[in-house]
Formats: C-alpha cells, structure tokens, sequence
C-alpha cells in the first residue's frame, strides 16, 4: 500500500471514530451505559481497535514517506 492507499482509510476510520465517540455520548446522557453495561463496553472495545488501525496506517505513511526521502537523500551523493 502507498500513502494515497492509506488516506481513505484513515478518513473512513475518523468517521467511525466520530460516530462511535456520539454513540458513546447518548449511551452516557440517557444512562444506558448502566443499563446496556456490556454494549457499552464492547462500544469502548470497538473504539480501541477503530484507534489502532488508524494509527497503524498513519504510521505506515510514515514509513513510506520517510522511505522516499532517504531514497532521494542517497540519490543526491
């Protein structure tokens, strides 16, 4: 994968990140985070994972960016 591969996912993962942190906020404001305890907490689970893959792509771009510079930094000696 490229940086350009990665960037839709990384903006399909903010989305999801988004509607999990406002489902997360009703779950609280209504007290179902009491009531519906395990959906709650598989919500959190979901949102930990969403947060990994994100940050496993970011970090890829990263490592290709980085990569492509060092290639033109030998290039130029």
């Amino acid at each position: 994968m490229n940086a350009s591969d990665h960037q839709p996912l990384i903006d399909e993962l903010d989305t999801l990140l988004a509607q999990i942190a406002t489902l997360l906020q009703r779950f609280e404001a209504t007290g179902c985070n009491a009531t519906l305890k395990a959906d709650y907490i598989a919500l959190h689970e979901l949102q930990a994972r969403a947060l990994k893959q994100r940050q496993e792509h970011v970090h890829a771009m990263g490592d290709e960016r980085s990569q492509g510079v060092l290639a033109t930094i030998e290039g130029l000696h």
